[in-house]
């Protein structure tokens, strides 16, 4: 079942977006372009030696682009766009990778002048973004489009698109199937199942019971999360909230969305980098920095377009995290209770715990957040 059909110029973006998503995916370069003209990119976790040396031809300028969260975790500055260096005659795939994290490096590999930064153009950050969408590291080698031999071949989009389909993300979504499903907990269960196009993240809406729409309905907003939730990691706390939040609304009745943000919004692969450098010192909002991402790459939009899809416009809310809040209330839904939902910590996820606390502003039991609106 589709709902709310976008315009067909979105669509067209979206569809050229996907593509570029899979380009990438599979190890091949890209073009993206604007008024003040293009790029050939790569991203930089599946670029090949092959394409690293065709794109770097005699005469062609080729150029290293990572976030600003990566620079500034190698010392250099940099603002939200991101950075892009000259890469220097010789130097290899290795040290590429070394230098954007896909290689863990102990020191910043040589070959590579900080003093020649300069700030991210719109289609550089635009690719950056790309790698991003495509739960890839976010880094990129790139070159003039003018300079690429293949250019012409190779699939195109503007910068124009990405940026618009990164800001239209209910546009994006469609209600796809659904089916009951009896759980253990409760018979009564049905699940739907929402898919943002481009890209294939599938989040799911597990309504449990017969939740009275016209009342504050009890909602659990569930990040997925394969280590703790399935395998019963130590690392997190997510298994133990999934758990005692299913137990809350197989009593009451109420909605579970569980949504496809595996490792806050950076995948499964990028996860496990992060848990390495947190085993090195890092904690857990660090070392996805000293990866290139943002703290929280989690977008809830999703979970506002979902329970407006399930007619839900009032809710109390399971959670400890009030961006999930204030997210949902600027989609339009009414928060009108916070319900906590702490678990105790272990000898493994302590500090993980405590950073969620002191450096994500998530709240204890005992902590509340203002009344909606």
């Amino acid at each position: 079942m589709i709902r709310n059909l976008p315009p067909p110029a979105w669509r067209r973006a979206a569809v050229r977006v996907d593509r570029c998503l899979t380009e990438l995916r599979r190890g091949r370069a890209v073009r993206i372009a604007d008024a003040a003209g293009g790029i050939v990119a790569a991203a930089v976790e599946t670029l090949s030696e092959d394409l690293l040396r065709r794109l770097g031809a005699p005469g062609a300028r080729l150029a290293l682009a990572v976030t600003g969260e990566r620079a500034r975790a190698l010392g250099i500055e940099a603002d939200g766009r991101g950075i892009a260096l000259p890469l220097e005659e010789g130097v290899g795939l290795e040290a590429i990778a070394r230098f954007v994290g896909v290689i863990e490096s102990e020191s910043v590999p040589t070959g590579f002048d900080a003093t020649a930064a300069a700030a991210a153009a719109p289609t550089v950050a635009a690719a950056l973004e790309l790698a991003r969408r495509a739960r890839l590291l976010p880094a990129v080698v790139f070159t003039p489009d003018a300079r690429a031999d293949d250019a012409d071949e190779l699939l195109a989009v503007e910068a124009a698109d990405v940026a618009a389909v990164a800001q239209a993300l209910e546009a994006s979504l469609l209600r796809v199937s659904d089916a009951r499903v009896p759980l253990a907990g409760h018979e009564d269960c049905r699940l739907v199942l929402f898919r943002e196009a481009p890209g294939d993240l599938e989040h799911v809406a597990v309504v449990v019971g017969r939740p009275d729409v016209a009342a504050p309905v009890l909602v659990r907003v569930h990040s997925a999360c394969l280590t703790g939730d399935l395998l019963g990691s130590l690392r997190c706390d997510c298994g133990d909230q999934l758990r005692g939040a299913v137990e809350r609304l197989a009593a009451a009745g109420g909605v579970l969305l569980y949504l496809a943000h595996e490792g806050r919004g950076i995948g499964l692969a990028n996860k496990l980098r992060a848990y390495g450098l947190q085993d090195g010192g890092l904690d857990t909002l660090d070392a996805d920095r000293h990866l290139g991402f943002r703290a929280d790459e989690r977008d809830f939009r999703a979970a506002a377009a979902i329970l407006r899809s399930l007619g839900i416009a009032r809710i109390r809310l399971l959670t400890n995290n009030p961006d999930k809040i204030e997210t949902l209330r600027e989609g339009g839904i009414d928060v009108v209770e916070r319900v906590p939902l702490v678990v105790p910590p272990n000898a493994h996820n302590e500090r993980y715990l405590q950073t969620k606390r002191e450096r994500a502003g998530h709240l204890t039991g005992e902590q509340d957040v203002p009344a909606g609106g």
